[in-house]
């Protein structure tokens, strides 16, 4: 399979940024650690530090371990391009992280069924700040069509949560379906632009 993550843009998506209003980042003013971690291992490797990102490939699996989406079998796949010092499959398997991470919070909120709609609101905002950060800026190189489907999707699912409203004015209860709908579509257009991602 041919990469889309060449070398000459394997610093640039690093820079996406996205100003739409329907998520407020009170919250995911962080960044993710997968995403943290993401980005200093494209550093190490552009820098030819490889005993750092094998370093970092161990961490990165590690904070998946015990999670919905363990990533044991990522690990010798990155041991592999880490050998090879190949910079664009290596940034493409830590993408592979970051999508296993978006993936944990989305499903998370659906294991507890929306039943927290702080907690939930938090798991999404951090997955769509992930998603700009690190995989739509390929998405959209690659067809913005389908960047924009995601991110109305991402939108769709924070409208599946609900609402508690103020003092229980204007409390709308979570609509599972329309949740499960559109984290399905996210997952899905996602890995075609991606499809060498683990899901």
């Amino acid at each position: 399979m041919h990469s889309i993550f060449l070398p000459a843009l394997a610093v640039s998506f690093l820079l996406i940024s996205w100003t739409g209003t329907a998520f407020a980042y009170s919250y995911a003013e962080a960044e993710d650690p997968m995403v943290k971690l993401f980005k200093t291992a494209i550093a190490a490797a552009t820098d030819g530090n490889w005993n750092e990102v094998s370093g970092l490939a161990k961490k990165g699996i590690a904070l998946q371990q015990n999670h919905i989406f363990p990533a044991n079998h990522i690990a010798p796949r990155i041991e592999n391009t880490v050998s090879e010092k190949n910079i664009s499959k290596t940034a493409e398997h830590f993408a592979n992280l970051v999508y296993l991470s978006i993936r944990e919070k989305l499903h998370q909120n659906r294991k507890e069924n929306l039943s927290n709609y702080k907690n939930s609101k938090a798991r999404l905002q951090l997955a769509y700040k992930s998603y700009l950060d690190v995989l739509d800026g390929n998405v959209k190189k690659q067809d913005t069509a389908r960047s924009s489907t995601i991110i109305a999707q991402f939108k769709t699912a924070l409208d599946g949560l609900g609402n508690p409203g103020l003092f229980g004015i204007g409390k709308k209860s979570p609509d599972m379906v329309k949740y499960d709908q559109a984290v399905k579509s996210i997952e899905d257009h996602i890995v075609k632009t991606f499809p060498g991602f683990s899901r």
